[in-house]
């Protein structure tokens, strides 16, 4: 026959309705009893209140009483009126609690057994009724699945095309993001090649400006050679003709006065002679110093020119440089995109990599780079609690070793006892049930604490997915449960043994034990315990998302600095300037024709009239003007590019007729006429004397025809240049020698 102590841990595990709360006690901090056989025990009010109705007044060991301590009000005053029982009887009263204990038990689990039963029939009608109106429910409702069915069918369908959908739109995207990646490289290897081909022209026409202005240069040294030369041989041949102009009024003055002195016919006739002579060689120098002076005047011009073309070359120089300066910029843009492109593929390949799914997880470095930091965050928290919940670990490794060592004295005293034998049985019997009551508060303690160990270890791999946490402490904690569950084993193997031993001897006579007050602080004690955790994990998320805000609002205050740093540079325009004219033109046209939009709606909604609205027409006013501004603004372009025209075509026209000797004159539809300086232009006869040419038709004409004068003269020159040879500026050479060499040209 069992023990009262072991009944009822029986009974409290059989009844479901009596739930334990010492799985809810807190741990034990510290040990604390009467007596060196004590376990540890909490040092609270309530630990100790339970402690000392617990302990015997004797100490079986020492021999000594054990000073109990001062109860409370209520319990001393429920043990005075407890009559100190006799020894003798002591035997027989514990065999009838004994008895009535199990005759209670018995009827507990005849009430329990007839509840059980209570509750299934209850179940099985309630199982019967529910089945009879599920049969109605479906016998009534027969189209509810169908409709379910067609639901469930129309929500696969819609996801189906939803995802179809944001397939082709991720497929649509990825079309355009490769054509614009596609254009751009066009556009960048475009305006390579032209920058290309623009530094090859340049450098071409700069090499050709280059070399004509060398020939230009040698040309003008020659040239300012022979003016010296010819400007010396002219200063000479003045001085020579100074000379002989004083020689020769000498001479006459000696003519005139030999006419009045002798009047020698013979010496009048030699002078004659050599006045005649002195007079030839005096126009034949006036003949050299206007072709010195015309060759002059064309030096001079073509010093002229080639200053224009040194003014060009600088220009072109400049030029040269700006496009050098535009390239070397156009590559450093290449360079830099291809950078960025490159950064952009290597953080969309490595997004992608990291998924794992072919999808990109985050959408952009920004927020890869906050879910670091709400990482890093979570992670400072958990570190924060593991070292919160480090402590006590170490205190439940304290509480496990103080176990072992209570275990080596409990051996060490049941080994005395077996030694020692029958002798002080009412003690040893106490005793036992002490022990008994010990080792059940000690199962039960352990086992809360493997509670407590399991729900670390499950909050450790929740927030450590990576399997993280310490191994060595975990292998450590499992060691200890596996020696705890060995000496269990060792003590169930015990309780046997000492039960023969109890029925081998007789039982003397036990004093009853006062059964301790069940308290509820253990309970509220661990919701408290469950709740205070809960906080600190809420407070925990709280912390870690005002982190993240706080560096989400640190980025947006430096961005937002930028902003107003940037804000701050004024851009300096013109009070009128095309763009806030354009831009002006497109609010009030904007203005107006919202205007007039919501008239015309606010017109068709009521009755229809012939009259149209005031905004519709202040629109076509508005219009009228903009289209008289752009035919003003037109007509004042037509007029400047006239005038431009007209200067530039006087230009050239000079220049041709400087150079070439022709005149040009423009003429409609594409035409031009060259014609000769004959110094005949009152009469109108330069009209006859003229080349028409045809640029859009590519053809010659005569003007006045061929049967002309003009004509007749320049046939066999046509026939020997123009059909012979082909050759337009021969044909022209030559017609311009015949008129000079005719006199007819005015040089």
């Amino acid at each position: 026959m069992s023990s009262p102590p072991q009944q009822q841990a029986r009974r409290s595990s059989q009844t479901p309705s009596q739930p334990s709360t010492r799985l809810r006690r807190p741990s034990i901090t510290g040990s604390g009893g009467a007596g060196p056989s004590a376990i540890p025990m909490a040092n609270s009010r309530l630990a100790a209140s339970r402690m000392a109705n617990t302990q015997p007044t004797y100490d079986f060991i020492t021999g000594r009483s054990v000073n109990t301590p001062v109860q409370p009000l209520g319990q001393s005053g429920r043990q005075s009126t407890v009559v100190k029982p006799d020894i003798g009887n002591e035997d027989l009263r514990a065999q009838v609690k004994t008895l009535q204990y199990e005759l209670e038990s018995f009827k507990q689990e005849r009430d329990l057994n007839n509840l059980r039963h209570d509750k299934e029939l209850r179940d099985v009608q309630l199982k019967a009724e529910e089945t009879f109106r599920k049969a109605q429910a479906e016998e009534s409702n027969n189209y509810v699945p169908r409709r379910k069915y067609e639901a469930l069918q129309r929500e696969l369908k819609e996801s189906q095309d939803q995802a179809i959908n944001q397939q082709n739109a991720l497929e649509k995207r990825l079309r355009t993001t490769q054509e614009e990646c596609r254009s751009a490289k066009e556009e960048a290897e475009e305006a390579q090649t032209e920058l290309s081909s623009l530094e090859r022209q340049h450098k071409y026409q700069l090499q050709e400006i280059e070399s004509k202005h060398a020939t230009l240069q040698k040309t003008l040294s020659d040239l300012r050679d022979d003016l010296t030369n010819k400007s010396n041989a002219l200063q000479t041949t003045q001085d020579r003709l100074s000379q002989k102009e004083t020689e020769a009024g000498d001479l006459e003055s000696e003519i005139l006065r030999l006419k009045a002195q002798t009047g020698d016919a013979d010496t009048l006739a030699v002078i004659k002679r050599e006045l005649s002579e002195q007079v030839a060689h005096i126009r034949k120098l006036e003949f050299t110093n206007r072709e010195q002076s015309k060759e002059l005047k064309h030096f001079r011009q073509i010093h002229k020119a080639v200053e224009v073309v040194e003014e060009e070359k600088g220009v072109l120089k400049s030029k040269l440089s700006v496009m050098e300066d535009m390239g070397k910029q156009l590559r450093e843009a290449q360079l830099q995109r291809q950078i960025l492109e490159d950064e952009r593929r290597s953080w969309t390949s490595y997004l992608q990599n990291e998924a794992g799914t072919g999808k990109a997880e985050f959408e952009s470095p920004e927020d890869m780079a906050r879910a670091l930091v709400k990482e890093r965050l979570e992670n400072a928290s958990l570190v924060q609690r593991m070292g919160a919940v480090q402590p006590e670990l170490l205190e439940k490794d304290e509480i496990i070793k103080t176990l072992e060592e209570e275990r080596t004295k409990f051996q060490s005293e049941m080994e005395k006892l077996r030694a020692s034998g029958g002798g002080g049985s009412g003690v040893d019997t106490r005793a036992k049930q002490r022990l008994e009551r010990q080792r059940a508060l000690a199962v039960k303690e352990v086992e809360y604490l493997r509670e407590q160990l399991r729900t670390f270890d499950s909050e450790e791999q929740t927030y450590h997915s990576e399997n993280q946490f310490d191994e060595q402490k975990a292998k450590r904690i499992a060691d200890l449960e596996s020696l705890v569950d060995q000496y269990r084993n060792e003590l169930q193997t015990l309780n046997p043994e000492s039960e023969k031993l109890e029925k081998s001897t007789p039982a003397p006579p036990q004093s009853p034990l006062k059964r301790p007050r069940e308290d509820d602080d253990d309970h509220q004690l661990g919701q408290l315990s469950r709740k205070n955790r809960k906080l600190q994990d809420d407070l925990s998320k709280l912390h870690s998302t005002y982190a993240l805000l706080q560096n989400e609002h640190a980025a947006q205050q430096s961005q937002l600095s930028s902003l107003q740093q940037s804000a701050k540079t004024r851009i300096l325009s013109l009070r009128s300037n095309p763009t806030a004219d354009a831009e002006a033109i497109k609010q009030s046209t904007l203005t107006t024709l919202r205007q007039e939009n919501k008239d015309l709606l606010a017109h068709l909604e009521s009755r229809p009239t012939k009259t149209v609205p005031k905004s519709t027409l202040d629109s076509l006013r508005l219009e009228l003007q903009e289209k008289d501004q752009t035919i003003a603004s037109v007509e004042k372009r037509m007029l400047r590019l006239k005038q431009i025209w007209g200067s530039k075509s006087l230009e050239f026209r000079e220049a041709v007729f400087s150079l070439l000797g022709w005149k040009m004159d423009f003429r409609p539809n594409g035409k031009f006429a060259l014609s000769l300086n004959t110094g005949n232009e009152g009469d109108g006869s330069e009209v006859e004397e003229c080349l028409i040419f045809d640029g859009e038709q590519g053809t010659m004409k005569v003007a006045g025809g061929p049967e002309s004068a003009f004509g007749l003269a320049v046939r066999p020159l046509v026939r020997q240049w123009v059909e012979g040879r082909g050759y337009i500026p021969g044909l022209m050479a030559s017609v311009l020698l015949s008129k000079v060499e005719e006199g007819t040209v005015v040089m």
